[in-house]
Formats: C-alpha cells, structure tokens, sequence
C-alpha cells in the first residue's frame, strides 16, 4: 500500500471543495498533509517532503490535489532536491477538466479518486525539461506546456472558464473581453528556433507553445515511454482577430498554413525569444522577458 505525503492547494477554497477535502480524509490513508495556500507554496512544501524522506526504494506516495498550477510547482519542487529514488506523484484534480486530467483520461474528480484506490505501481510519464534563460537564468519542468505571447491571455481565459463556469453571464462575457482585448494589446516578436541541425526564423510570431505529448496506451517501461513521447513547438504569426478564428477553425492542422507553424523538437534543440513577452509553464506564471533555452524529455514516475 502507498504511504501519501498530501499537497493541498486551499488557494481557490470553497465548500464544494472543503466537502470533497473530506471526503478524500475518510477514504484514503495519509502520512502528512499540508495545505498550500499562496503561490508557489507546494514548491517549498515539495523540497521540504523530498529532503525529509530517507533516499530508499520505499511506498512514499506525494499526493498533489489541485489544478496543474500546483501540479507543476510539486513536480519541480521535488526535482529541485537531488534524490536516487524519485517520489511518485498521484493526482486528484478539483476540477477534471484541466489538461493533465484530460491525458489521464480523468473524466470527474471522483473517478480519479476512485482510481487512486487501485493503483499499485508507479507509471512512468514523459516531462519536459528547459534550462537557460526563461526568461531568469533557471531549469523548470512541465508535464502540459510552456506557452509565450498570447499564450498566457489563452491560458487565463481557459483558467478563468474552468473557474466561472457554473457562475453568471456576467463572468462569461468579462472573460471574452479580457481575452479580446489582450489579443488586440499582444504585439508581434520575433522567435528563432535551431532543431535537428536546422535554423528557422518567424518574424512576426504573436503566440508560442511547446507541448509535451505522450500517450498513455504506448506504456509499457520508462524507455519505450520517452522514445514514443513527443515535443512540438508551435508558432502562430500575428494577424488580425477574424483571420485568428477562423484559422484556429479550419487552417490549424493544415501543413501548408503559413499561419500556423508545427515544429518537432528534440533534446538538444534551442528557441529564442528576442524580445520581452510574458509566458507560463503549466499556468505557472514566468514573469515577463527575453527566453533563450534549450529543451529536451525524460520520464517521471507517476502514481497513476
């Protein structure tokens, strides 16, 4: 039986969300828990639990319930502790429609409880690592997606969906205004890319995304999992609000677009931003600068 280490994110508290807090106390056991309560809090609280526990093979489980944000923030806080033997991470989401949940295959929050009940190994998963300048001198690890640009208005907006969207009109409308009038404010920037031996330059880019893929059905060690995993980079150049949605419709997965760009990445491969954008990692905000790193995969456990 695993023995869980919780994560807690009490920063979008509720009583729907103390009523299930309950109801996870009564159906699982746990060694600690801690509530995360500010931003990038699990972080510290991650390297504290990775320091703490003895470097063993052992059932030491660390349980992460929250969204992707606070997901993200335990994965590289217990990266950031040198250890021989990782600490698997199991995931219960607050709300199921997050990125990391829809890979799981994690259609309500109860099922993944439910599951977690029935899990007795580790899975190990492909993240991606990025290290150089992002836009800090820093390495960071994310299992969904770093985006730069409008990304960051996309991911709020789709943040702020999951949020509201049992709440009023009202909040529905203020969100599509907040995303117009960031897309109208976004300005052009230059991205570099070097992969595979080859150099590439977008111009007038406005929106930037890496994203991590693997597929869960392709599992079987951690080997095969990074070789089957993938990284795309996607660009799209900057053009005006009609043309965005009504390529995003029809032109997304066109490979002749000269809007939208696909590049496959691989360990090793450089991109640069010259330019001051914002961006986010899993939702985790970066901060605003120039991004110069590289990139590559490696595989994670994963209690799930």
């Amino acid at each position: 039986m695993p023995t869980f280490h919780v994560i807690n994110d009490e920063k979008n508290n509720n009583l729907n969300h103390q009523r299930f807090i309950s109801q996870i106390k009564s159906t699982i056991s746990y060694i600690s828990w801690q509530d995360a309560t500010f931003t990038e809090e699990a972080i510290y609280l991650a390297k504290k639990i990775a320091k703490k526990l003895p470097d063993l093979s052992s059932n030491n489980v660390v349980l992460v319930i929250g969204d992707d944000t606070v997901l993200n923030e335990t994965l590289n806080g217990l990266l950031a502790v040198k250890r021989k033997y990782e600490l698997p991470i199991a995931y219960i989401p607050i709300n199921a429609d997050t990125n990391f949940s829809n890979k799981l295959n994690i259609k309500t929050t109860q099922s993944a409880l439910h599951h977690l009940q029935y899990i007795t190994h580790p899975t190990f998963l492909a993240i991606s690592k990025i290290t150089g300048d992002i836009p800090k001198r820093q390495t960071k690890y994310f299992v969904n997606s770093l985006g730069i640009g409008f990304d960051v208005a996309l991911t709020t907006h789709q943040n702020n969906k999951i949020i509201h969207q049992k709440k009023s009109v009202f909040h529905s409308i203020k969100n599509y205004f907040a995303i117009a009038t960031a897309f109208c404010n976004q300005k052009k920037f230059p991205v570099t890319v070097n992969f595979c031996s080859e150099y590439r330059h977008f111009p007038d880019s406005f929106l930037l995304t890496l994203t991590n893929k693997f597929n869960l059905d392709d599992i079987s060690s951690s080997n095969n999992l990074i070789e089957k995993a993938t990284l795309e980079m996607i660009v799209v150049r900057k053009i005006s609000i009609v043309e965005f949605f009504i390529n995003m419709l029809f032109k997304h997965n066109n490979p002749k677009s000269n809007i939208v760009h696909r590049v496959p990445l691989s360990k090793g491969d450089t991109i640069h931003v010259h330019d001051i954008q914002p961006g986010h990692l899993d939702g985790t905000d970066l901060g605003n600068g120039s991004f110069s790193f590289s990139v590559r995969q490696q595989s994670y456990p994963f209690w799930v």
